[in-house]
């Protein structure tokens, strides 16, 4: 077998180290002058030429927190066989066996090959079903295609037959865009995203904190911004998903519009809040409901937007409601945990699959109803999968918000750049209008009325359509998102 090189010798190249074994890693390699000819974790570093005389005898591992810079650095000089350290690879192979369960596919096509696609092949093998792959393909015009990737020659999506009722996205990188060709291509088939996130905060930790972040002035979020890379995989999304909108994969429903909080990234805070109060009436809520459970919507579906929802002294019933009627759905719930008891967490819960305490204090300590689900939690173990503290700041410095954010002045123009939201997601205030996106707090722009339309003839009506026409060719084409600074996929 051959030894693996691994690109990339910092803390994620040394997680890998341990993953794969010292005995079957040959080196590292990395493009620091300064870590070449050094020993890291007893093993060598060397240089990319280096690497480029070695490769055809190793096997190569990106093993860095960003591959796209080192996969295209390797493509560049005709290396095309590597894969991608993936460090949550037991939580992959769970999405696949979950998803699975009960199934038995005939053929399975794999869909990406972005260096992730062997890890699925090998849990593929691990969970049995290795002697059921048919085929590896990639999107129309990928240089992949013909190659040999992983053991597999690369096909067209369109190569890959009619006898395969099993399609994978194999690929993290692009896997939301990949996700919607394959629907459409593989229409009435099986079709799987393991790299779906169904949850937001994806850890069995009860208490999570980016303190580092939480910290950040306004220029370096705006050098992040610049620098993220998902924006090129949101510009594949929405060329992917503009000719044939698929429904939308987030539903918010903003029962009540008001909050208790008083943080001051946030245009509809209890100090500032322009907003008439409004509460949704229960035959309003259970006409939604009723929609979307006569169109068997699997996706996710929040009972809050720009609100705590805890507000609301109906929250309770509101998500038993739901869960009854929607039990595919993937339900979860942010709340400030300002109002939050345990008597009340034990009711809620059941009805969750993911309950995320926004834990807003300066010094990022636990506020009293915090400390009491923790120490719920840690005494019904179960719970750690559903339930997530994370540590806030009431004056961080977040997202712009479409230039509604109260603390941000340094606005960037993303003019150029398009928005996967309008393709996404279905934000419902409470009297029924619908929303631009989340990152519409005030209500801006309205697209729809669920007292007066179903929701399909929304999604698909004409406000939607234009917004979606002018966004996917630019964020300039509407006043509300060009200089919005939030880029994200489901």
């Amino acid at each position: 077998m051959k030894k693996y090189i691994l690109f990339g010798a910092g803390d994620f190249g040394q997680m890998a180290l341990e993953d794969y074994g010292p005995d079957n890693v040959a080196c590292f390699a990395d493009n620091n002058p300064n870590k070449q000819g050094q020993l890291v974790c007893g093993k060598p570093v060397i240089g990319f030429e280096e690497l480029r005389r070695m490769a055809e005898d190793h096997r190569i591992v990106i093993s860095v927190y960003n591959p796209r810079p080192i996969a295209a650095q390797l493509e560049e000089s005709g290396i095309f066989d590597y894969q991608q350290y993936f460090p949550v690879r037991r939580k992959l192979a769970g999405r696949l066996a979950e998803e699975l369960a009960g199934k038995t596919p005939r053929g399975v096509v794999l869909y990406g090959t972005d260096g992730y696609m062997e890890q699925v092949v090998l849990l593929l093998r691990e969970l049995g079903l290795g002697h059921l792959l048919q085929a590896v393909a990639a999107p129309e015009g990928n240089r992949l295609i013909g190659r040999q990737v992983g053991g597999f020659q690369v096909r067209g999506l369109e190569e890959t037959g009619p006898e395969a009722d099993c399609y994978i996205v194999a690929s993290a990188w692009n896997h939301s865009a990949l996700r919607v060709q394959l629907r459409r291509h593989a229409a009435g088939k099986l079709v799987m995203d393991p790299f779906y996130q169904r949850r937001y905060y994806d850890t069995e930790d009860i208490v999570f904190a980016r303190s580092q972040e939480r910290d950040r002035t306004e220029e370096e979020w705006n050098q992040a911004v610049r620098q993220d890379g998902i924006k090129a995989s949101v510009r594949a999304y929405v060329e992917a998903a503009k000719e044939q909108v698929p429904l939308f994969e987030l539903v918010e429903i903003e029962t009540i519009n008001r909050c208790n909080g008083v943080c001051s990234f946030c245009p509809v805070n209890r100090s500032a809040d322009p907003r008439p109060k409004a509460v949704m009436s229960r035959e309003l809520f259970e006409g939604i409901i009723d929609q979307l459970a006569a169109l068997d919507y699997s996706g996710k579906l929040a009972l809050f937007s720009n609100n705590e929802p805890l507000l609301d002294q109906r929250i309770i019933e509101l998500h038993k409601y739901a869960r009854e009627r929607l039990p595919k759905a993937v339900m979860h719930l942010y709340t400030n945990g300002i109002l939050l008891t345990v008597p009340m967490f034990e009711e809620l819960i059941q009805y969750l699959d993911e309950l995320v305490i926004d834990n807003y204090q300066q010094e990022l300590r636990l506020i009293r109803p915090s400390r009491e689900i923790k120490a719920y939690v840690e005494s019904h173990p179960q719970l750690r999968k559903k339930v997530t503290i994370v540590l806030r700041k009431p004056h961080e410095v977040l997202s712009s918000r479409g230039g509604d954010a109260p603390n941000r002045r340094q606005l960037v123009s993303y003019g150029e750049e398009t928005c996967a939201m309008p393709f996404q997601q279905l934000i419902i205030r409470p009297d029924g209008k619908v929303s631009l996106c989340c990152n519409d707090p005030l209500g801006r722009c309205t697209l729809g009325d669920l007292t007066k339309q179903t929701i399909l003839d929304v999604w698909y009506g004409p406000q939607y359509q234009m917004v979606r026409k002018c966004v996917a060719e630019g964020r300039k084409n509407w006043k509300h998102c060009e200089f919005c600074d939030v880029f994200s996929l489901y």
